[in-house]
Formats: C-alpha cells, structure tokens, sequence
C-alpha cells in the first residue's frame, strides 16, 4: 500500500501524464490516500469540476485513517 499526497491526486487530475503514470505504474489497488487528502480532495470538488470529471482516480484508492 502506497499512501500519495494530495497534489499527487491534483496533478493527475490536471492530465498531468507524469503523474497519471506514477499512479499507473503504483496500480490503484496498492493506492491509499489519508482522510486528510480526501478532505481536500472534496473540498477541490465542491469549488472546482475537476474532481467530479476524473473522479475514478478517488473512487478506486483505498482511504486509510492517520
């Protein structure tokens, strides 16, 4: 299990294929992300779009409690 950071997540978002490859190559089984992360990750959703057209990026991590 591999816990990524929030601009992690951002970036892949954005299209950023670097970051897209990073989360690729991990494989979203092995992704976990911290209730903080996801905090921000819906904080991003409620004042942005981006997260709800992507959203499968959030949808197949696993969240882990810090």
């Amino acid at each position: 299990m591999i816990l990524c950071d929030t601009d992690i997540f951002i970036e892949a978002l954005k299209n950023n294929s670097r970051a897209i490859g990073s989360l690729r190559n991990i494989g979203f089984e092995n992704i976990a992300l911290s209730a903080i992360t996801l905090m921000e990750l819906r904080a991003l959703h409620n004042s942005r779009d981006i997260v709800s057209r992507n959203s499968v990026v959030i949808s197949k991590t696993h969240k882990i409690s810090i």
